[in-house]
C-alpha cells in the first residue's frame, strides 16, 4: 500500500512526541533517583510542598534539613555543589537565564531594566551601568557617605539609611519614594481588577516616583545641554555617570529615556533595602556577642576618624566580621531562580549516591527546567567552611582570606554567594561593602549596641516575607535594641 505524505508526517510527528515524552521522563527518573525529602504527592512528588517551602517566611528549618541530611543538590534542583554552581554562573551560563516569571514580576515593578530582560539585552544594561560602580569612582564617594552617615539620627538609622546615602551621592529628589519604586501600569491594573484602598495608595506613589524620576533624567539631559553638567571623568554623581555611559554607549546600546527610568528604579530598589537589612543583622549579631563588638571597636577607634578606601580595606578585623555576617546571614532571599535555555548537563564535584545504590556524578537537565540557586546553603556548606560552617566566628578572614577547605565557590566577594557570581552577579558589591564598613566605623566609634532589657537575645526572629531577611518582634517587623554613648 502507498503511503501519502501526510502520513509520512503524521508518523514523523508522532515518533517525535515519542521521543519528548521519553527524554522528558528520562529526566524526571534521574532526578526522582536523586536522594531527597520524603514525597508528599504521588502525582507530582516533592516539589509542591518542597518548592513552597524554599520560599515560605520561616524556610530556615526546611533549607537546614536539605544542607544537613541530603547531598549538595536535591530532587526539586536546589544546588549548592560548588562546581554544579560553576556550571550555572559561569562556565554553561548561557545554557541558564533568569526565568520568565521573575522577568516579567521585575518589569511591571520596575519597568525595564538589567533584571527584567536576560542575553544580549541584560549585557546592554550592564555595561551603561558598570562605570558608576567602578572602584576609582566609589574611592571617590567616600567623603560624602562620612557627610551623610554622620547625620543620620540613631532612631531613624536602621529604616532610613541606606537611601539616604545615594541621595548624597546620587538621587536626590527620588528619596521619599526610594522603597516605594513600581511600575504605574502594573499597581494601575491591579487597582483596577481589585477596588482596595491601600492599592489605590500605591498606586499614587508608584506614580509619583516613576514621575519623579522622569523629572530628574530630563531635568538632568536640560543641565547637560546647557553645558551645566559635570561629564568629565571627574564626575561623582551616579546619575551623571549613568548619562555619560548612555551618551557614549554608541548606535544601539544607548537607553531610552523610558529604560533609564527603569534601570535607575531597580538601581535605588536593589541597594537601599539589601544594604539596610545587612546593617541591621550586623548590629542585632554585635547585640549578641559583646565580646565581637569591644573588638571591632577598639580597631576602628586606633584608625582614623575618616578613613580612605584603603585604610577602611586595612582594618582586618571589620573586614573579618562583614565577610562573616553576610556569609553566614545572607540579606537577600536565600534562594535564586535559574532556568534552562536548553538541555544541559549539571557537574557535580562531589558524586552522589543514588536511591538505586549507583553514583551520580552529573545530573541531565532538560531545556525550561528550574533550578534553584541555594545561597544560603552554599554560604553553610561544610565541604567549603569546615565542621564549623554555622557558627559565628570572624576570625575564620584572618588574612584577609577564609579558611575554607579546597573547594571553591564561584561567587564574587570572599568565597562566598552572598552577592552572586558570573555575569548576573551584583554590580554595586563594592558600593554596599564600603558603604556597611563606613556605617560600622561611624556608629562604633560613638555607641555600644546591646539586646534590649525587655528582650531576651532569642526573641528577634529573622523572616523573609519577600526578597528581603527582615527582624521580626511577635510578627511586627522590628528591632528592639539598647544603643549607650561610648565614652572615650
Amino acid at each position: 500500500m502507498e503511503v501519502s505524505l501526510p502520513q509520512y508526517g503524521l508518523v514523523a510527528l508522532v515518533a517525535w512526541g515519542v521521543w519528548s515524552i521519553f527524554r522528558r521522563y528520562a529526566a524526571f527518573a534521574a532526578l526522582q533517583n536523586i536522594p531527597g525529602p520524603p514525597s508528599y504527592s504521588i502525582l507530582t512528588g516533592i516539589l509542591p510542598i518542597a518548592i513552597h517551602s524554599l520560599f515560605d517566611p520561616d524556610g530556615w528549618e526546611f533549607h537546614k534539613t536539605l544542607e544537613e541530611h541530603y547531598g549538595q543538590v536535591t530532587p526539586h534542583l536546589f544546588v549548592f555543589d560548588p562546581t554544579a554552581l560553576h556550571s550555572i554562573l559561569v562556565q554553561d551560563a548561557d545554557a541558564y537565564e533568569e526565568t520568565q516569571e521573575y522577568q516579567t514580576l521585575y518589569g511591571l515593578l520596575w519597568g525595564p531594566g538589567f533584571f527584567a530582560c536576560g542575553g544580549e539585552e541584560h549585557h546592554r544594561y550592564r555595561k551603561i551601568s558598570m562605570p558608576a560602580f567602578a572602584t576609582t569612582k566609589i574611592r571617590e564617594m567616600i567623603p560624602i557617605f562620612y557627610e551623610v552617615v554622620e547625620k543620620v539620627l540613631v532612631l531613624q538609622f536602621y529604616h532610613r539609611h541606606s537611601p539616604e546615602r545615594r541621595n548624597g551621592t546620587t538621587f536626590s529628589p527620588l528619596l521619599p519614594h526610594a522603597t516605594k519604586i513600581g511600575s504605574s501600569a502594573f499597581r494601575r491594573f491591579i487597582v483596577e481588577i481589585m477596588p482596595w484602598k491601600t492599592l489605590h495608595r500605591a498606586r499614587n506613589i508608584v506614580d509619583q516616583m516613576h514621575s519623579t524620576t522622569m523629572d530628574l533624567i530630563l531635568s538632568k539631559k536640560e543641565a547637560l545641554a546647557r553645558g551645566q553638567l559635570d561629564m568629565t571623568d571627574d564626575a561623582k554623581d551616579i546619575m551623571n555617570i549613568l548619562l555619560k555611559g548612555n551618551l557614549t554607549a554608541g548606535e544601539g546600546l544607548s537607553l531610552t529615556d523610558e529604560e533609564l527610568v527603569g534601570q535607575t528604579g531597580m538601581i535605588i530598589s536593589a541597594a537601599a533595602d539589601t544594604t539596610s537589612s545587612a546593617l541591621a543583622r550586623m548590629f542585632h549579631v554585635l547585640s549578641l556577642f559583646p565580646d565581637v563588638q569591644k573588638k571591632l571597636r577598639a580597631e576602628i577607634v586606633e584608625s582614623p576618624e575618616h578613613m580612605n578606601f584603603d585604610q577602611l580595606g586595612s582594618l582586618p578585623y571589620l573586614d573579618g566580621f562583614v565577610h562573616e555576617v553576610l556569609r553566614l546571614y545572607p540579606p537577600v532571599t536565600p534562594v535564586m531562580h535559574r532556568e534552562t535555555l536548553k538541555d544541559t548537563i549539571l557537574p557535580l564535584s562531589t558524586p552522589l549516591t543514588g536511591l538505586n545504590g549507583k553514583a551520580i556524578t552529573s545530573i541531565p537537565i532538560p531545556k525550561g527546567t528550574t533550578v534553584y540557586i541555594a545561597i544560603g546553603a552554599a554560604n553553610h556548606n561544610r565541604r567549603v567552611w569546615g565542621d564549623d560552617a554555622l557558627e559565628f566566628r570572624p576570625e575564620r578572614w584572618d588574612n584577609g582570606k577564609a579558611a575554607t577547605r579546597t573547594e571553591k565557590i564561584s561567587g564574587i566577594y570572599g568565597n562566598t554567594m552572598t552577592f552572586m557570581g558570573g555575569e548576573r552577579s551584583c554590580i554595586g558589591f563594592q558600593f554596599a561593602v564600603l558603604e556597611i564598613k563606613i556605617v560600622l566605623s561611624v556608629f562604633l566609634r560613638h555607641f555600644k549596641f546591646s539586646v534590649a532589657d525587655s528582650d531576651g537575645p532569642g526573641s528577634v526572629t529573622w523572616k523573609i516575607p519577600g526578597i528581603i531577611a527582615v527582624p521580626t518582634v511577635d510578627g511586627k517587623v522590628q528591632l528592639p535594641l539598647a544603643v549607650e554613648n561610648v565614652e572615650h
